[in-house]
């Protein structure tokens, strides 16, 4: 299989967990710690310390790709090795969504899948399979449907419809609470994964 520059990553959904119920920063040793907590992960890779490397480098392409994913919902996520954190975009102003989207050497390294190179692509395609059998359960999908609304077993695009109607009412910026935001957000990633994987 080939990897795009944007290829979905199972922690995204993990990540989202996580940040959903933070008041406060974190840092990255504490995410992986909470990430551990809510879903076993595979053994990466008989060497210790390559293993610890192909883990953050999953975790850090899911906190990109999510910052980016996020600007369009009106959130601001800081990433940084002592400071991992979200907040709506409002509070950081313009300079946050512009230094967000400006070429950033590290963010274009970890989004890059190429860089993930000390592993195969069949290496790699088993560990993301393996991670994301939590997820694509059909009663994770069930509830992910019923969180956005739905009966479940529609169409990606009609997903994608409840889930624009559901940021509008429970985006913080519109009276939403955090959390509430941040469930929905999980259910539609995935659903992502589950209907465009």
């Amino acid at each position: 299989m080939h990897y795009e520059k944007n290829q979905l990553n199972p922690l995204v959904v993990t990540i989202l967990q996580v940040l959903k119920n933070r008041q406060t920063a974190l840092g990255i040793h504490h995410l992986l710690q909470e990430i551990k907590s809510i879903a076993p992960l595979p053994d990466f890779d008989d060497d210790e310390q390559l293993a610890l490397f192909k883990l953050n480098w999953l975790m850090m392409n899911a906190l990109y790709q999510l910052q980016q994913a996020l600007l369009g919902d009106g959130y601001y996520l800081q990433i940084s090795t002592l400071e991992i954190m979200l907040s709506p975009l409002n509070k950081h102003g313009p300079q946050a969504q512009q230094q967000t989207l400006q070429h950033q050497p590290l963010r274009d390294y970890y989004l890059d899948w190429k860089n993930f190179s000390n592993t195969t692509i069949d290496e790699v395609q088993s560990m993301l399979e393996g991670v994301w059998q939590e997820y694509l359960n059909p009663g994770q999908q069930l509830a992910a449907y019923k969180t956005l609304g739905l009966e479940g077993g529609e169409s990606w695009a009609q997903v994608k419809k409840a889930y624009r109607k559901l940021v509008v009412v429970h985006h913080p910026d519109k009276g939403g609470q955090a959390s509430r935001f941040m469930e929905v957000r999980q259910a539609y990633e995935c659903l992502k994964q589950a209907l465009q994987g």
